[in-house]
């Protein structure tokens, strides 16, 4: 309670005292909320005939407060002070001046001193005022009556007791204040989380791994989401301080509260959207660089993922003797080709997401873009190694399928060669041929030698044989059918029957019977 003064300097000094709750309750002094006709505010030391309690202490403690209840604007053009003794002795007005004199925390621009209505220290009034008024730094004009006061001041700024019409409660003034300090110091607790906090975000490490950005991310939201319950609250409360405060037919006095709660209200809402302000620069700039790093993280990972799969595109070397082995290795491809297709797809969304990042202009572009062409060129290269691998499988597949063809081929020519087959068993099998690409040696050894690799190399020459040879054989067997197809037939001559007289012929020289000979 009452902070805002016993920071301003209204400490005990080794005094323990009275704080300034229990000082305002005798009314040693008073602000009233009045003001004199030139707007200056106005300090009242009432005649209660208690001011001698008071130590220099607890004096200073309970000024440093009551000064501080106009606004700064009032309080920077000075005060006026009253000073009401006429119920009172002249040394106790010497006390309060030398008082006044010794501390106080403001501008006085005039002390009106009441001086005391009994006929003695009227007359030792009027000698000693002559002789101390040159004294002191400020100005004192001692008053007779306090008609006399209202040629500075108009009724409505004075309390009952000096003439005035202020309707003044000290008890309700009280009150008010207490409600008013207990939201100051509200305020300024939070004033001071939000300082602390603020501080916090500036200088804090963002880290350059993406999980501890986030956790730092969602720590300072929830911080900040915290405070941000804090000023609605504060809010809330200085509202209904408002309402309470604010009453008909106000008073002055009534009235500078008032304006105190709404002054702290915009001050409230001003802080709030400084605070609004500075978090909403800090989130964007916390949340670009989650994104950058989370960027850098994934360029890494997919860098890598890529490297390796070029590294193993690298090392898939073998093409297979056999065609069973062929289909292996294109299985082993095809799935090789999925797993990277997956680690591609990645890389470019992480490609995209960089683009999208180079938009912000927090963004180093440069640098991002360096990140970006470096995974386009080695998802390039993976994409054209694979291909290459496919396309090396497929042809070499398809050599292996000719090879078998080729060699089923030379199988039943040698069979046919070992055959009576005639010539469309040859020439049926020479058509066969040509459903593997083979219409001549020397066509088909090329063809198979084009798509060759190192390893198949040995068996296509040894293929390429093989085919040669039994098509130089079943070539020249088909020439000789075709020659023998070719050749005419000899007539056969026609034996008359010989009747059975007729002398049987003979070999004379073997002694055989003579037959024809019927040449095919």
């Amino acid at each position: 309670m009452f902070t805002e003064a016993e920071c301003d300097g209204c400490g005990r000094d080794g005094d323990e005292g009275r704080n300034v709750s229990e000082l305002l309750l005798p009314q040693y002094a008073l602000a009233t909320g009045g003001l004199a006709k030139d707007h200056r505010p106005l300090i009242t030391f009432p005649d209660n005939n208690n001011f001698h309690f008071i130590t220099p202490s607890e004096y200073r403690r309970l000024l440093l407060y009551l000064t501080s209840v106009p606004s700064l604007l009032e309080a920077d053009m000075g005060f006026h002070i009253i000073i009401d003794r006429r119920k009172d002795r002249w040394n106790s007005v010497k006390t309060v001046l030398l008082r006044i004199s010794e501390f106080f925390p403001g501008i006085i621009h005039t002390v009106f001193v009441l001086r005391p209505a009994s006929f003695l220290q009227k007359a030792l009034s009027e000698v000693s005022s002559k002789l101390f008024k040159e004294e002191f730094r400020f100005r004192v004009l001692v008053c007779s009556s306090v008609e006399e006061l209202y040629e500075h001041f108009d009724r409505t700024q004075l309390t009952p007791d000096l003439g005035g019409e202020l309707q003044y409660s000290h008890a309700e003034w009280i009150q008010q204040r207490i409600a008013l300090e207990k939201f100051s110091t509200l305020m300024k607790e939070i004033s001071s989380k939000l300082d602390e906090f603020m501080h916090e975000i500036v200088d804090c490490d963002m880290g350059n791994d993406p999980t501890q950005t986030k956790e730092l991310l969602d720590s300072q939201e929830s911080r900040y989401n915290a405070l941000k319950s804090d000023l609605a609250s504060a809010t809330t409360q200085g509202e209904d301080l408002l309402a309470q405060v604010r009453k008909p037919n106000l008073t002055y006095n009534i009235i500078s509260h008032v304006a105190a709660v709404e002054r702290l209200l915009v001050q409230l809402d001003e802080t709030e959207k400084q605070f609004d302000n500075s978090w909403q620069k800090h989130s964007t700039k916390l949340n670009h660089w989650l994104k950058f790093r989370t960027f850098l993280l994934n360029f890494k990972q997919m860098q890598a993922a890529l490297d390796n799969h070029l590294k193993m595109a690298c090392d898939m070397t073998e093409v297979g003797e056999t065609a069973s082995r062929v289909d292996s290795l294109l299985q082993e491809a095809g799935d090789f080709e999925k797993l990277c297709n997956c680690d591609l797809e990645t890389a470019t969304s992480v490609i995209e997401d960089g683009e999208t990042l180079m938009k912000d202009p927090l963004s180093s572009v440069d640098h991002i873009e360096s990140k970006c062409e470096e995974l386009r060129r080695t998802s390039a290269l993976l994409v054209e190694k694979i291909q290459k691998r496919n396309l090396l499988l497929t042809k070499t597949r398809e050599l292996m399928d000719r090879i078998d063809k080729a060699n089923d081929w030379c199988a039943n020519g040698v069979e046919l060669l070992a055959s009576e087959g005639g010539l469309t068993a040859v020439d049926k099998l020479i058509e066969d041929a040509q459903t593997f690409g083979l219409t001549g040696p020397d066509q088909f050894r090329d063809m198979l030698m084009h798509s060759a690799t190192q390893e198949t190399r040995a068996l296509v020459t040894q293929v390429a044989q093989r085919v040669e040879d039994v098509w130089l054989m079943v070539s020249v067997k088909r020439a000789t059918l075709q020659r023998a197809a070719a050749k005419p037939a000899r007539p056969v001559q026609s034996v008359p029957p010989q009747s059975a007289s007729a002398p049987a012929l003979t070999n004379h020289k073997n002694n055989v019977p003579h037959m024809e000979v019927i040449h095919i």
